[in-house]
C-alpha cells in the first residue's frame, strides 16, 4: 500500500460514482421543459414499496442498501438508505440517509434531506425547502465545522430523489433526455440516451429490461464530465431500477437490485 493514499482515492470514487447513483436511485431525472415529453402520469409510483439492492466495487461487496416508498393523499415520501459492507467498510465506516417529499401528480419537490456519516471522511447533512410560489429553495447544510443556510432560485432544478421517480412514470424512452438536478451542494446535468430493450439478470430474478445509457456533467465551476454509466430498468409500468453500472475513478461499480417488497394486489 506503500504511495496509495486510500482516503484520496476514495474521495475521487464518492465524488464519481455516488453522485451518479444519487441521481439515479436516491435520488436523480426530470424531463427537460424544451423537450417534447411532459409530466406523465403517476402510474410507476406505488402506495408502498420496497426496494432493496446490493452495491458491489470491482466484483466484491461493498455496501448495502433500500429505497422505500410510502405513498399518501397528494403526497409521496421516499426514504433512500445505504451502509458500507465487505471490501468498503473494511477502509471506512459509510451511512447514508435521503428523504424526499414531492407531488406525485405535478412532480414538484417539496423537500429532501440528505446526511452522511463517515469513520473517515467529515459527516455532512443537507435540507432543502422548495417554495413554489417565490421559486427559492432554502438551503442549510453543514459538513464537520462548516455550516451555511442561505435561499436561492431552483427554475428548472430538482433533488435527486425525486427526478428519479419522474424517470419512472415516463412512458416513451426511445428518445434522449436530460435533466438539471440540484443536491444543495453543486448543480449537475444528467444525460440519458436509449440503450434498446433486453432481458436483464440481478439476483432477484430475470427480467425484460430497458437499458439507459447515463453521462453526468458538473454545472458548477468548472462544466466536466462526472462519471458515465448503463441503467436498466423494468419494462413494464413499474419501472424499477433493476441496476447501474458504471466505471468511476476506482474501477466498476454496481448497485444490483436484490428484492422487491409490495402488496400482493399490485
Amino acid at each position: 500500500m506503500s504511495g496509495f493514499d486510500v482516503t484520496r482515492h476514495y474521495r475521487n470514487f464518492r465524488r464519481s460514482f455516488l453522485k451518479l447513483a444519487a441521481a439515479v436511485f436516491t435520488a436523480a431525472l426530470v424531463l427537460s421543459p424544451s423537450l417534447v415529453v411532459g409530466v406523465a402520469p403517476a402510474q410507476a409510483i406505488q402506495p408502498s414499496e420496497i426496494l432493496r439492492y446490493e452495491v458491489t466495487w470491482n466484483g466484491r461487496k461493498a455496501g448495502h442498501g433500500d429505497v422505500t416508498t410510502f405513498g399518501g393523499s397528494g403526497k409521496v415520501k421516499v426514504v433512500v438508505q445505504a451502509v458500507s459492507d465487505g471490501v468498503l467498510k473494511a477502509i471506512m465506516e459509510l451511512w447514508s440517509r435521503a428523504q424526499a417529499s414531492f407531488n406525485p401528480k405535478t412532480f414538484r419537490p417539496r423537500r429532501y434531506r440528505f446526511q452522511l456519516k463517515s469513520s473517515l471522511l467529515k459527516s455532512e447533512w443537507v435540507d432543502l425547502t422548495f417554495n413554489h410560489k417565490t421559486g427559492l429553495v432554502k438551503v442549510n447544510k453543514q459538513k464537520g465545522d462548516e455550516r451555511d443556510s442561505h435561499s436561492e432560485k431552483f427554475e428548472a432544478s430538482y433533488d435527486p430523489v425525486t427526478a428519479a421517480y419522474l424517470l419512472r412514470s415516463q412512458e416513451d424512452f426511445s428518445k434522449p433526455m436530460f435533466v438539471d438536478i440540484y443536491d444543495g451542494k453543486a448543480r449537475a446535468r444528467l444525460f440519458v440516451t436509449p440503450g434498446g430493450s433486453e432481458t436483464v439478470k440481478v439476483k432477484c430474478g430475470f427480467y425484460p429490461a430497458i437499458r439507459l445509457n447515463l453521462r453526468l456533467v458538473r454545472l458548477t465551476g468548472e462544466k466536466k464530465e462526472i462519471a458515465t454509466g448503463c441503467l436498466w430498468i423494468s419494462n413494464d409500468r413499474h419501472h424499477i431500477p433493476l441496476l447501474l453500472t458504471s466505471s468511476p475513478v476506482v474501477g466498476t461499480v454496481k448497485f444490483e437490485l436484490v428484492q422487491v417488497q409490495r402488496p400482493k394486489s399490485l
